[in-house]
């Protein structure tokens, strides 16, 4: 019995004994609390930062609270479309199309014609090259260079005496006329009908298109005034018409344009 009580007696002591201590510990932190309420502590950040990794397992995510961030839609750009004319269902290359030859056309010209009595002024078709301009000066151009060219080259009882190498250097077709200038080798040569005649062909040629134009020449450059040694005189401008009449040759008959 006595030994029970003792046993007892230990026992209630010892559950004091916590009891004391847990009041004790209870006060101490709630005094703890209190005091760093009242007083926050300042944590000093460390120098070194350290990051501590977190894994997540994708399996475990909730898809319904996931958040999704929006994508911009794409954009796709189309390139420009090149449309090739169809030539053929086959062919969708660019094809140069091939130069096409150019043909020859007549103009008229004027060469002397002889009959032992007088001499007359004969219209004549030659080829010339196809105009690659059809201005009025360009169509004169074609109608005394080819003149020129028939120099030297008799054509049954038709000549010219329009001297071997005579050049056009320039024609113009301006308000006041047709102006020609030729190179010096028109003056060349000896005898009024050569004279006369080589001029008439040019006045004549120069106006196939427009017989009533009103001439004027020049030999390089210089206004002609007196043709050859025997002293033509030239009065400017000269038009078919003053023509017929200053000089002898008669082409009336025979200059039909």
């Amino acid at each position: 019995m006595e030994h029970q009580k003792s046993i007892s007696k230990n026992v209630v002591a010892t559950i004091s004994a916590v009891t004391l201590a847990a009041i004790a510990i209870g006060g101490g932190l709630a005094w703890w609390t209190i005091d760093h309420s009242n007083h926050p502590v300042v944590s000093t950040p460390s120098k070194i930062p350290v990051t501590i990794p977190v894994t997540i397992d994708p399996a475990k995510v909730n898809p319904q609270t996931a958040t999704q961030i929006p994508t911009a839609p794409e954009t796709t750009t189309t390139p420009p479309i090149s449309i090739t004319p169809n030539v053929g269902e086959t062919n969708t290359k660019t094809t140069t199309p091939p130069k096409i030859a150019q043909k020859d056309s007549t103009v008229k010209i004027w060469r002397l014609d002889d009959d032992g009595k007088k001499t007359i002024l004969v219209p004549q078709e030659q080829q010339a090259p196809q105009a690659t301009e059809t201005t009025p000066a360009a169509g004169v151009t074609r109608s005394i260079s080819t003149l020129l060219a028939s120099s030297g080259k008799p054509d049954g009882k038709l000549t010219s005496t329009i001297p071997v190498g005579t050049k056009l250097l320039s024609t113009k077709v301006l308000a006041d006329g047709i102006h020609i200038d030729l190179s010096k080798e028109f003056t060349q040569g000896f005898g009024a009908t050569s004279m006369i005649g080589r001029l008439g062909q040019i006045v004549y040629t120069a106006t196939a298109e427009n017989p009533s134009a009103p001439v004027w020449i020049t030999v390089e450059g210089k206004k002609l005034e007196v043709l050859g040694d025997v002293g033509v005189e030239v009065r400017q401008p000269v038009t078919r018409e003053t023509y017929d009449r200053d000089f002898p040759i008669n082409p009336a008959s025979s200059t039909t344009p």
